[in-house]
């Protein structure tokens, strides 16, 4: 494990400016306020709201990149409080106004923010937005939370998730409140933006790809599909096989559940390896059928990683003995808004000292005061925006943490330089 301390800022004069460029952005201090993004580094910020998940990636081109997008309801029986976190920075604003705002700050190019891509993982409102209690555009069309209030503010240019255009698998989502204002935003964005939709199709390697320089990066970085409804990729060029029983065979009760089809993704630069699985489970309840556990196969065709956004917030169906195994990430970062993340036994299996799963580093966004002491004080943080900074090429990494209680997001702690694998 290559752990420091945070390391000062500090310039020195050089040979090459470059060079030198590089090395004062990755060596940020505490206290200082994060640089923007630079031309080939690769940058992955896990935003804090305490409303669900928000990956934002800056790749090495400029090409960007949003994962999720969630905005729970307040009234919803899951999300009633105090079971869940309040929203950071503070209740003034919406989730979906605060990623808004995080993001444009942290664009290539500030004055006018677009996304190239966002994708859903899959349709919960943690991961999407819900629309209860939210207000609606201004046209009337649609509710706007989450990844529909994302897009008020900033453009998106192609949205890709699980189930256009029929959202049909493994049941018709026509009934729930959630996808229909989804797919009414998504009428809407069509006619009026040009905005591009499609499905994700597990296997593909080049269905997200670099659109600012991708000639310049085509030899040592890739986004590959890894996993969605029942589909994951076999190990061999874009193909990918079932691993759940055709629906034909099954009672209604008994389909994959919405969980089991989220969208897996493995990005890849040069060494540096980035898995995120969406809310996939891998320890069986008792009674269920194998198949039910989705890590398992993802891990087996994955291989090795660096960083993993922990799967399912680290609920207690996931990161099985498996996936750490296989996966062997070296950091880990927790996407928290409920009591329940991360899951005691699931943080003892991660910390293990088992040499067959390897020694790791955690950073949770939150944690709510009943995660034991003993196991929060193994973690590098508890609290903040977990920012991933890859040096251009991939060869190391480090990992900032930034305050989440303000807009002025000044780091608070620095971890690394992380060798990649």
């Amino acid at each position: 494990m290559y752990l420091t301390k945070y390391v000062p800022y500090k310039c020195f004069l050089v040979l090459f400016s470059v060079i030198n460029c590089q090395e004062k952005l990755m060596s940020q201090g505490v206290g200082q306020q994060l640089t923007a993004w630079q031309k080939e580094e690769l940058i992955i910020h896990q935003i804090s709201t305490g409303q669900g998940n928000a990956t934002f990636a800056v790749l090495p081109d400029g090409t960007t990149l949003l994962i999720d997008a969630g905005a729970i309801s307040s009234v919803d029986w899951r999300t009633n409080a105090p079971r869940n976190l309040p929203t950071k920075p503070n209740a003034s604003r919406r989730a979906g106004q605060w990623i808004a705002r995080y993001i444009s700050r942290y664009m290539p190019i500030r004055e006018k923010p677009s996304l190239d891509y966002a994708v859903l993982t899959h349709f919960h409102d943690d991961h999407m937005g819900s629309p209860v209690l939210a207000p609606l555009n201004q046209s009337g069309d649609y509710a706007l939370t989450g990844i529909t209030e994302v897009a008020e503010y900033i453009t998106i240019s192609r949205i890709i998730d699980r189930g256009w255009p029929d959202y049909r698998y493994p049941r018709p989502m026509s009934g729930d409140s959630m996808m229909m204002n989804y797919q009414r935003f998504l009428t809407k964005q069509i006619e009026q933006n040009n905005l591009k939709v499609d499905r994700f199709r597990a296997g593909l390697i080049d269905q997200i790809r670099l659109v600012k320089q991708p000639r310049a990066y085509k030899a040592n970085f890739h986004i590959r599909n890894i996993a969605a409804n029942g589909e994951i990729w076999t190990g061999r060029k874009q193909s990918s096989r079932a691993i759940f029983p055709p629906l034909g065979s099954l009672q209604p009760a008994q389909y994959p559940t919405e969980n089991m089809c989220s969208a897996v993704m493995h990005i890849q630069y040069g060494r540096f390896d980035y898995f995120t699985g969406g809310d996939i489970p891998g320890v069986l309840r008792f009674g269920s059928p194998a198949w039910h556990d989705v890590e398992t196969p993802v891990a087996n065709v994955a291989g090795q990683i660096d960083v993993q956004l922990m799967d399912h917030h680290g609920y207690e169906d996931a990161q099985n003995g498996t996936l750490l195994k296989k996966l062997r990430p070296q950091v880990l970062v927790i996407p928290v808004w409920h009591e329940s993340h991360a899951n005691d036994e699931v943080l003892e299996r991660v910390f293990s000292d088992s040499s067959e799963t390897g020694e790791r580093d955690v950073f949770a966004t939150q944690l709510l005061k009943k995660t034991p002491s003993a196991i929060a004080a193994k973690m590098k943080s508890t609290a903040g925006h977990v920012v991933v900074r890859v040096k251009p090429g991939g060869g190391s990494y480090r990992v900032f943490v930034l305050e989440d209680t303000d807009e002025q997001n000044r780091i608070k702690a620095v971890y690394g330089p992380y060798q990649s694998k």
